[in-house]
């Protein structure tokens, strides 16, 4: 169940993303979402060539900003990772950037499929079904199972880099104490209308010309485990190649 407030929809488990998306179109006008969308992927492309950043970088920057200016201090801390045990989607261009993090910081990504071996068993097995993960219950898939990004300390290990599903789920009145998530929020802020969009056109933008498809103003998404398993894959068909 949801209850709307003055800084969004508060929520106890996790919202129905049909009913938030009903919240944020009540909440903001067509035109205030156009707005804050054209303005989102102008700034983070002059954002992004002024500090020679990725744009999705530069948008992430933008996010913190919106929340810094506009709402009361997030109580979200180091070590406080309940909202960590549920399915994620990311889409390309957010797992690229989990993938040059990982570079630049040079973190082993086998480490974490080894200790997420259930859930990205769970995962496997829906593929090998022939399932289309997309129509899939995410939630229940996933429900309460720890991402594999997520340190025994509670910390994230790619937490620069985290998408933007993490960055969206927010607390500002005390720090949770359970999974139920008892004080965290969802659609505070305009950004959380406009985000993924935002993000599906950076995408659009630095993919290929002959490769660009119409902009439909989505992305694709897969969970984390996916996004490993097809990483893995990748891996051992490279070293399979090293081998012959």
């Amino acid at each position: 169940m949801t209850y709307s407030d003055a800084l969004g929809v508060f929520i106890q488990g996790m919202s129905d993303p049909q009913a938030l998306q009903q919240h944020l179109q009540s909440k903001f006008s067509e035109a205030q979402i156009q707005t804050a969308y054209e303005s989102r992927v102008q700034e983070a492309r002059e954002l992004a060539r002024e500090k020679k950043i990725t744009p999705l970088s530069a948008f992430w920057i933008l996010l913190e900003r919106t929340y810094e200016k506009t709402l009361p201090p997030r109580t979200c801390e180091r070590g406080c990772g309940y909202c960590c045990h549920q399915a994620v989607g990311l889409t390309q261009l957010e797992w690229d950037g989990i993938l040059k993090l990982a570079n630049e910081e040079n973190i082993d990504l086998n480490r974490f499929i080894e200790r997420s071996e259930r859930t990205i068993n769970r995962v496997q097995k829906v593929l090998d079904s022939g399932k289309d993960l997309e129509q899939l219950d995410w939630h229940n898939l996933l429900v309460n199972q720890p991402c594999p990004f997520l340190e025994e300390d509670q910390s994230c290990a790619v937490y620069s880099a985290r998408p933007l599903d993490c960055r969206l789920v927010v607390a500002f009145r005390d720090t949770c104490g359970s999974k139920k998530l008892e004080h965290a929020q969802r659609g505070s802020v305009i950004d959380e209308a406009v985000g993924s969009t935002v993000i599906a056109k950076l995408q659009n933008e630095q993919t290929p010309k002959f490769k660009r498809r119409k902009f439909t103003g989505k992305a694709p998404l897969k969970l984390i485990q996916h996004w490993l398993i097809l990483w893995r894959d990748k891996q051992g068909k490279k070293s399979g190649k090293r081998k012959k």
